[in-house]
């Protein structure tokens, strides 16, 4: 991948308010650009490093500064470590203003990025409160909490979730469910972690039949 561009973000897109991918309400961002390329994958239109939209972390930091009554940031993508120097940024501009929260996902395990990652990568884990790990696997499928296979893992880097974890996972570990959206140019998408394989495949071609288009 090229070298990360200074103070520039490349993005698939942004939501706010979402309940679904971490605790309470939540901006979320979904990185451009990821080399896993897993079976399977429900954003593989995330993949292609040179697509998406560049922005600039000021203009991210100030979106997610006006987002009302949300409890911290969510980062997808795409594959967030390819982009850690920015997403430090991006990090450390919102906690100046409001100490929000970081939840992010990775295909990578947590003790590679330890062990091998870069030095951005391990600054990055330093300023997350709660990773998920692993690469999604299509035969490991699950209905689990906030991940996609039995294979991927809750990690909690901080404190800061512990309780809620604890929690919602003695409430049974299942899928926080999905929710649905139609943006300005009437195309309908949905966020979130299906509980069921091949979701996104059988949405598609169900809606399709109605006539209506289902964007990532």
């Amino acid at each position: 991948m090229k070298a990360e561009s200074e103070g520039i973000l490349r993005i698939f897109r942004r939501q706010s308010p979402v309940t679904v991918l971490g605790p309470g309400n939540r901006a979320v961002i979904w990185v451009q650009g990821c080399g896993f390329a897993c079976q399977g994958c429900i954003v593989p239109e995330s993949w292609n490093r040179e697509g998406g939209e560049a922005v600039a972390i000021l203009e991210l930091a100030t979106w997610i500064l006006a987002q009302p009554e949300i409890e911290g940031i969510t980062l997808s993508g795409g594959e967030p470590m390819l982009q850690a120097s920015a997403l430090v940024e991006l990090i450390d501009t919102v906690r100046q203003v409001r100490d929000l929260g970081v939840m992010c996902y990775t295909g990578y395990r947590l003790e590679q990025l330890q062990q091998q990652g870069t030095v951005s990568q391990q600054v990055l884990l330093q300023r997350l409160d709660l990773l998920i790990d692993g690469t999604y696997i299509q035969s490991q499928h699950g209905d689990l909490l906030w991940r996609g296979s039995t294979n991927q893992r809750l990690i909690l880097l901080t404190q800061r979730y512990l309780s809620i974890l604890k929690q919602r996972l003695a409430e049974g570990d299942k899928s926080a469910g999905l929710e649905f959206y139609t943006d300005i140019m009437g195309e309908f998408y949905f966020t979130g972690v299906p509980s069921q394989p091949g979701f996104r495949t059988e949405f598609e071609a169900r809606m399709l039949s109605r006539g209506v288009v289902i964007k990532a």
